[in-house]
């Protein structure tokens, strides 16, 4: 008996598993009880044992959190890519750049198989903005490979290909800004054509959330690297980010049926400050590019020799 509180205190993580496994059992038990309002005695066992369980699988993430990630930090080292993903953050975003392109392309296909389907022009622009979206990303990955390539060890080369990338990008989001303006107007002049159901707003909407803080995040994580292709792609998925999340406010006011004045006003308002903010991230990235390339053009003609 002296031996149980030792093990429960420090069990091993199979035993944690079932643990997590019957908590969340029994939590959802707990949801179909209160749903069918149920009443007898039995229930109130389940309320318990969901209340038990959950507070103990909760003690066992916190107090197994340091050796479960010390076990899968170390599998993760015997593999080249995984121990990459783990331990480079420019190696890990570049990665996730590639898998965001093909979820882009997806989604403009996606979008564009709605606009030809219901014969939407507010699809269309949409999948439009996407397709050309994952065409930027997709050249930045490309150029970015090459100049690697061209440059070979010279490091103050390979750092100046990399800043006439981050030019670049910033021109290219100016000119996407057109498609963007394109489909804020169309959102504003005609709304959404489909309503969406409340519940699957909500879950957008919490998703879109996260995408624009981890956005955020990641701009001003990356900017202290100070690696310009690392800042283009991240800077793509901000613009990326505010899109998101004027569509999401189109979807919201469309499933509560706000279709008056006062939402057609703030409709009009959130359109104009992403494109407001998606001209001045363009601007901002070629004036920076511009003024570093001018810099480092000096410094070489400071000192030719070095």
């Amino acid at each position: 008996m002296k031996k149980l509180p030792e093990f429960l205190k420090a069990p091993p993580l199979w035993f944690a598993a079932v643990v997590w496994a019957g908590a969340l059992g029994a939590v959802a038990g707990s949801l179909v009880i209160v749903v069918h309002e149920i009443t007898q005695a039995w229930a109130y066992a389940v309320y318990v044992l969901a209340a038990a369980l959950l507070g103990y699988g909760v003690y066992l993430a916190v107090k197994l959190a340091p050796r479960m990630k010390a076990g899968i930090v170390e599998r993760a080292g015997r593999h080249v890519f995984t121990n990459n993903m783990l331990s480079d953050y420019g190696f890990r975003t570049i990665t996730f750049s590639v898998l965001s392109f093909a979820i882009n392309a997806g989604y403009a296909i996606v979008h564009l198989v709605l606009a030809i389907v219901w014969r939407s022009v507010w699809y269309g622009a949409l999948a439009g903005y996407y397709f050309l979206l994952s065409l930027l990303r997709g050249g930045v990955l490309l150029c970015g490979r090459s100049a690697k390539k061209r440059a070979g060890d010279d490091g103050e080369k390979l750092l100046a290909c990399k800043w006439r990338i981050f030019r670049l990008c910033g021109a290219a989001l100016l000119v996407l800004e057109f498609a963007l303006a394109v489909f804020v107007t169309q959102t504003v002049l005609f709304g959404r054509p489909l309503v969406p159901s409340l519940v699957m707003s909500i879950a957008s909407a919490a998703y879109t959330f996260y995408r624009v803080i981890i956005s955020v995040v990641q701009v001003f994580r990356v900017r202290r690297m100070g690696d310009p292709l690392l800042q283009s792609l991240r800077n793509i998925n901000l613009s990326n980010a505010l899109v998101s999340l004027f569509a999401l406010q189109i979807s919201l006011v469309a499933a509560n049926g706000g279709a008056d004045e006062s939402m057609r006003v703030m409709n009009i308002v959130t359109g104009f400050a992403v494109c407001a903010l998606t001209i001045a991230l363009g601007a901002y990235m070629i004036i920076r590019a511009s003024t570093k390339l001018a810099g480092m053009k000096k410094e070489r003609e400071a000192f030719p020799d070095e």
